[in-house]
């Protein structure tokens, strides 16, 4: 069996190190970039249901102000805010199942990197 001298051997160790960094740097690099897509995916996703909840409420309360302008007794304008709070809520339901199924997709993904990086 051959023995390294001391000297090559602390020359050559810190390179042999930086191959086992590299690598788990490089890994976390991917994974930052991972994040950052999914980040940035979450976001615009809660700004496209953002704008679609305004435009909902936009809609709304221009139904709302058109009614108005004609005459109606006191349970035909009752019957017409009724209606307007029940399109409401079924606007916001429809958010809020919109915005879960993105999240699912969205910790799917991460997940699946997770998994796969395994």
């Amino acid at each position: 069996m051959k023995l390294y001298r001391p000297s090559t051997l602390f020359a050559v160790l810190p390179f042999v190190g930086l191959l086992g960094v590299a690598s788990g740097a490089s890994a976390h690099d991917e994974h930052e970039a991972l994040h950052n897509e999914l980040n940035n995916e979450h976001s615009a996703t809660h700004e496209d249901l953002n704008a679609e909840h305004r435009a909902g409420h936009e809609e709304l309360d221009a139904l709302h102000r058109e009614a108005h302008q004609y005459p109606m007794t006191r349970r035909q304008h009752r019957r017409l805010h009724r209606e307007l709070r029940r399109e409401h809520r079924a606007e916001h339901e429809d958010l809020n199942t919109e915005h879960q199924a993105a999240h699912r997709e969205l910790n799917g993904e991460h997940r699946d990197y997770h998994d796969y990086s395994r």
